[in-house]
């Protein structure tokens, strides 16, 4: 997520350094949800809520709620790079504006398309 990169790349070992290349990163971070939304790990640790980013990106988003780094980090890419990425990722538009009972829900779905969209292909 947010990256050129391909991540064959990011997790092939024989680039790691002393920390992973590629982390799993809370879209909505767990320290902002803990603190605005639910201190229930079930909820927060939820697969709908992790993307693959790059660490120091992560280092960098930290804390911040979506509505506040998602702006900063799109500005690297252009729109169209931006939407293709969101849509790789299942990500609805507007997400980082959602609450996140919503965002959990329609994120949820759009993995299950994604998933049954790429099995079909592979299926034939």
């Amino acid at each position: 997520m947010f990256s050129r990169k391909k991540v064959a790349h990011l997790i092939d070992p024989a680039i790691q350094g002393g920390r992973s290349t590629l982390e799993r990163h809370h879209l909505f971070p767990r320290k902002w949800l803990e603190a605005h939304v639910t201190s229930d790990r079930r909820m927060i640790n939820q697969i709908a809520n992790y993307a693959p980013l790059e660490w120091p990106d992560n280092a960098t988003i930290s804390d911040q709620p979506p509505s506040t780094y998602v702006p900063a980090m799109r500005e690297r890419f252009g729109a169209p790079e931006v939407a293709a990425m969101e849509q790789a990722h299942g990500l609805p538009e507007g997400w980082e504006q959602m609450d996140y009972p919503t965002f959990l829900q329609e994120r949820r779905h759009r993995m299950a398309t994604l998933i049954r969209k790429a099995y079909e292909r592979l299926a034939g």
